[in-house]
């Protein structure tokens, strides 16, 4: 017989992480998944999904992320649905295409199998353990991170009379890295409400004109009013770069044209280079590169320090004009 005194055990999240990249990403995504895979304490689920190419995980790797009790599966990446209804309007909207609904099927394809699915982008590092396992247990669709260029003004300081004006919620999240509550997900259809807003957002786009993103906006307007908000430092954006949100930051996230490999010096600290070695060290990965051991670096953050100051700037308002918006803030 059991103690009868005994607290019930605690039951232990199935949390399922997606990766989606094309054969360009195919090395940073391999380096992301190990600096996940390497701090963080509770075993994870690893999905792989690649698109319009196959190639394998390296066994290293692969040996790498079971000796600390995780696995990865491969997987195509699903097709995207609803094409027909989702063809671009005019020049404004080229950008975007039915490529844009991938994050949303493969959510949709693990959904069923999994309590949480960690949707992230494949040009993030991990520098800590993000521990999704403390960070679930929410009743919102999704728990995300404030987009440091966009939401905070600093890109598009009409972004908030906009928000205003159209009636929606002024917390504007990044989509590169969402925590989904997959039975919340299944019971509001949101994958249909994603293909709607996806149609919507091609006619007119209620955060920013011109719009730039792909599907961005479409998330933002699907979990409208359900969402929690994270801790900015589980998602900081590459605009951010050499401020102190950067600098603590325990996941990084190497938005636009410049990723974290190739290493460049000048935007590389060693803190970087100092995760990249150790990954590469353990899992066999090839090597990250040179490096001139942190000279250019902080040369380069004095060349611009105007802009350094001005999104440090730009954080603190936005964490101010946001204080009073109703969604949940939780931190692991």
């Amino acid at each position: 017989m059991g103690n009868p005194g005994a607290k019930p055990q605690q039951h232990r999240p199935r949390i399922a992480v997606v990766y989606i990249c094309d054969s360009k990403y195919q090395d940073i995504t391999l380096y992301s998944i190990a600096s996940i895979a390497r701090s963080h304490q509770h075993p994870l689920g690893f999905f792989f999904l690649q698109s319009g190419y196959r190639e394998g995980v390296p066994p290293s790797l692969a040996a790498f992320l079971a000796s600390r009790g995780h696995s990865i599966e491969l997987l195509d990446a699903p097709r995207p649905s609803g094409l027909a209804s989702l063809k671009t309007h005019g020049e404004r909207h080229r950008h975007i295409s039915g490529a844009a609904l991938l994050k949303a099927n493969a959510i949709e394809a693990l959904a069923r199998a999994y309590d949480y699915i960690l949707y992230i982008d494949g040009d993030t590092l991990a520098f800590d353990d993000i521990r999704c396992e403390a960070l679930c247990g929410f009743a919102e669709t999704a728990a995300v991170c404030l987009d440091l260029a966009i939401g905070t003004g600093a890109d598009d300081p009409l972004i908030f009379g906009r928000c205003e004006a159209a009636g929606i919620s002024p917390f504007y999240f990044n989509s590169g890295f969402m925590l989904i509550n997959a039975q919340k997900w299944r019971e509001t259809d949101a994958l249909g409400r994603f293909a709607e807003n996806f149609a919507r957002h091609q006619r007119k786009c209620p955060y920013l004109d011109p719009c730039p993103t792909h599907d961005q906006c479409v998330f933002n307007m699907t979990f409208q009013g359900d969402i929690v908000q994270l801790p900015m430092t589980l998602n900081v954006q590459k605009c951010a770069l050499q401020t102190d949100l950067w600098r603590d930051a325990v996941l990084r996230h190497y938005t636009g044209p410049y990723k974290f490999l190739p290493v460049r010096p000048w935007r590389c600290d060693r803190k970087e280079y100092a995760l990249l070695r150790s990954i590469s060290r353990e899992t066999g990965l090839p090597a990250p590169g040179f490096y001139d051991f942190g000279i250019s670096y902080p040369l380069n953050r004095l060349r611009r320090h105007k802009a350094v100051a001005m999104y440090e700037q730009a954080f603190v308002a936005a964490t101010g004009k946001l204080a009073d918006h109703r969604s949940r803030l939780v931190s692991p």
